[in-house]
């Protein structure tokens, strides 16, 4: 049985230290605008699923505003996001035909549809009847701003009907 000696040890704990330290400050490859646009929009979607209106709001920009009627303001945006995702007792969001523009190194637009599903059943067979959709066509924009996170800075929610979705 070999022995391990104490300069073993501390050489062995300064090499895990210096592996540790290397990866820790090794440059992080910058994501795309797409890829970070891309990337927020997934999140946001997972907050709102998990009802956790303040972790979507984290993402929308203090200095946002709606495009169209009444130019929303975010605290009007997080008014409307409550009542959609805290209605019910569950809420499921599917997001589909992401399209994500690059406009310049820090600001992109994108478009997507959000499906909205809720329902107030807590019983499987009330499932059908107690459930509800809504979709929604948001066009926006999101930019990096001085703190290097990416925000929504504006966006525009178009009603989709059952028919559009097909």
């Amino acid at each position: 049985m070999a022995t391990v000696t104490r300069s073993q040890v501390v050489g062995g704990g300064l090499a895990l230290l210096a592996a540790g330290a290397v990866l820790y400050f090794w440059p992080q490859q910058e994501l795309t605008v797409e890829e970070a646009i891309r990337r927020q929009v997934v999140v946001m979607t997972r907050e709102a699923e998990e009802k956790n209106v303040g972790g979507v709001m984290e993402h929308v920009s203090e200095r946002f505003r709606s495009n169209g009627t009444g130019g929303m303001t975010k605290r009007e945006v997080r008014g409307i996001l409550t009542g959609q995702v805290l209605r019910g007792q569950w809420v499921r969001i599917f997001m589909t035909n992401l399209e994500v523009r690059e406009v310049s190194p820090t600001e992109g637009e994108f478009q997507a549809r959000f499906i909205f599903g809720r329902s107030q059943a807590e019983k499987l067979e009330d499932l059908s009847a107690d459930s509800v959709l809504s979709a929604y066509r948001i066009e926006g924009a999101f930019e990096k701003e001085e703190d290097g996170e990416w925000r929504v800075v504006r966006a525009r929610p178009y009603s989709i009907s059952p028919a559009d979705l097909l």
